[in-house]
């Protein structure tokens, strides 16, 4: 198959043709046919490999299932899927606490390699790195069973991709870890695809304003079309003192800072209320 490989530091991810194995038991082999561009894969570019090069980058993708190994019951060739980073074994402790992003054999994804050390992928011989458990940025991979999940066949794959990152990880994070209220008010800071769907996930759990900001019009415009009540340019407004005036001085009951800046982190804690 063919896929484009990151080799090595300071160099361009170039075209190659790679082998790729036949899935094991409880793993599948996926026709890609969609593949987001994570921030995440730009950090590993930054970070040259982070010691798993050659490397197949691509973690948020969806395809078809072209082949499926020994006891795998979910699905079968031709259904349509998404994937998913974190494989997660359904047996260890992090698991039967019902903590599957914490299992061990999940883990595995930050070293691009199946939990026993190999790899389904090589050129002549050499082990290709599946890079951020998915490696999607081929035409083909393989992953465990539990990194993929059926969909509806009319669902369209270039939109569900992106659920396998930027949304689950946005709109999770409004359900699952600030576990926002009805009548809330929410502050999310940069408006790629997570702040996007945290501004989505903040519209569903019923938050009252939900006041964006990005120094990019085009993002701002697309936020207020997804929820969002006010929109804020940092580049001509400060931040902070613009949350206390729609907040009547008090400050949000959330703040979320999607765009991986540290200084938004400190803003972030100042535009929150007490408490």
């Amino acid at each position: 198959m063919k896929a484009a490989v990151f080799t090595e530091p300071n160099n361009p991810i170039n075209i190659q043709e790679i082998e790729i194995e036949e899935p094991r038991s409880r793993e599948v082999m996926v026709k890609v046919s969609h593949c987001g561009i994570c921030h995440s894969d730009l950090s590993m570019l930054d970070l040259g490999g982070a010691g798993q090069l050659p490397v197949i980058l691509g973690h948020e993708a969806a395809g078809t299932i072209e082949e499926v190994g020994r006891d795998v019951t979910s699905v079968a060739p031709g259904d349509k899927v998404m994937l998913t980073p974190l494989a997660f074994c359904g047996q260890c402790y992090w698991c039967s606490r019902a903590e599957p992003t914490a299992c061990v054999e999940a883990q595995s994804f930050t070293s691009g390699l199946r939990p026993d050390g190999t790899s389904p992928f090589s050129n002549q011989g050499q082990c290709v790195h599946r890079g951020l458990g998915v490696a999607g940025f081929s035409e083909k991979t393989i992953v465990p069973e539990s990194a993929v999940v059926k969909l509806d066949q009319d669902t369209p794959l270039d939109i569900a991709c992106v659920i396998g990152c930027a949304v689950q990880t946005g709109v999770g994070s409004v359900f699952n870890s600030a576990k926002v209220e009805v009548g809330s008010t929410v502050l999310v800071t940069g408006l790629g695809g997570i702040g996007i769907s945290i501004v989505q996930g903040a519209r569903i759990a019923g938050a009252e304003k939900i006041i964006v900001s990005d120094p990019v019009a085009e993002r701002r415009e697309a936020a207020l079309h997804f929820g969002a009540t006010h929109t804020i340019d940092p580049l001509s407004d400060e931040l902070v003192p613009r949350v206390m005036d729609e907040t009547a001085n008090i400050g949000v009951d959330y703040a979320f800072e999607a765009a991986g800046v540290a200084a938004l982190v400190d803003d972030c804690i100042n535009a929150s209320r007490i408490g």
